[in-house]
Order: C-alpha cells, then structure tokens, then sequence
C-alpha cells in the first residue's frame, strides 16, 4: 500500500474484533473437517467404534493437516491398486482432483490459523470481510470477500462429502470383518 492510499477518515479501531467471526467460522469448519480425515484414517485400521476413537485421539489428533493430508493420499492409491489400478507417472494419483483440493484446502487452512489479521485503512480494504498478512519473505497481504469466505466454506463442504462417501465403504468392510 502507497501512503498517499492510506485515508484517515477510514480508520476503524474495531476492524479487528469485527474480523474474528469470519476467522472463526473458517477455522471452525476446518476442525470439523479434519475430524472427518481422522475418521477416515482411523477407518482404514481399526474395525470397531472404540478402536477408530483411540486411534482418532491418541495418533490422528496429533497428526498435522499436511500428514493427514499425505496419509490419506497412499490410503486411496493403495486402495486403488488393490482394485486394479496400475500406478504410472502418465495416469497419476487416481484421486488426484481430491488431492489437489485437499492442498489447497490445507493452504487457506494455514492462511486463516498463522496469518495475523492486518488492519484495513481505505475504502477497497474495508469492503472485504477480513484481511490477512504473510510476513515470509515480504509483507504480502491476503484480503477476502465475503463471497470468497462462503467459497472457502462451499469447498469445505464438497471436500468433507467426498471424504465421508470414502469412509462408508471401509466402515461397512470393517463391520462385516468383526461379525
């Protein structure tokens, strides 16, 4: 931002406070979301309802969204492979759309959970719902609409669908398993 950008009169003292139900919501969803990974995981070893829910909050819950996101990955290549898939470089992951999704899921994730929340000081800035600054290398600010926040929230939503219908097949396995 130029100073001669900054206008005075915008100023906002409780800009920040007004910021934290849209982090909130964000983070919110992705709590909810990584449950769903965890149960997915947990899912694949354990048979019965107990066993998930150790392994969900001794060895899941410890685990960062990255390492899920990387444990899920060979989980469904595996998967894939015990169904007759024939690994290659030219046909790539056979979820790879998911797996991209979950990237950059993790992405926005990191953005809204490390990102401090920087301070508008124009009209454009304070139109966006919320404002958010990466210090890595140099200042680089991040600004949503709250369109885009409702975006972030949608694909949450899509993404968590296809982890559950991924889940239902292992969970129906594993029961019959333990019969």
């Amino acid at each position: 931002m130029r100073i001669e950008d900054f206008d005075p009169d915008c100023f906002e003292p409780n800009y920040e406070e007004r910021t934290y139900p849209v982090r909130g919501k964000i983070i919110a969803h992705f709590a909810m979301f990584e449950k769903d990974i965890e149960a997915l995981l947990a899912a694949e070893f354990a048979g019965d309802g107990v066993d998930r829910r150790k392994m969900q909050n001794i060895v899941f819950d410890r685990m960062t969204f990255e390492a899920k996101r990387t444990s899920v990955k060979t989980i469904l290549l595996n998967r894939a492979i015990d169904e007759g898939f024939e690994p290659s470089k030219k046909k790539g992951h056979p979820y790879k759309k998911l797996m991209d999704e979950l990237t950059y899921l993790n992405s926005i994730r990191n953005q809204f959970a490390h990102y401090p929340t920087t301070q508008a000081t124009n009209n454009l800035e304070y139109s966006y719902a919320i404002g958010l600054m990466e210090y890595r290398d140099s200042p680089n600010y991040k600004w949503f609409t709250v369109e885009e926040i409702d975006s972030i929230i949608k694909r949450i939503q899509s993404a968590k669908e296809e982890i559950l219908n991924l889940t239902k097949p292992k969970l129906k396995t594993n029961s019959a398993l333990s019969k």
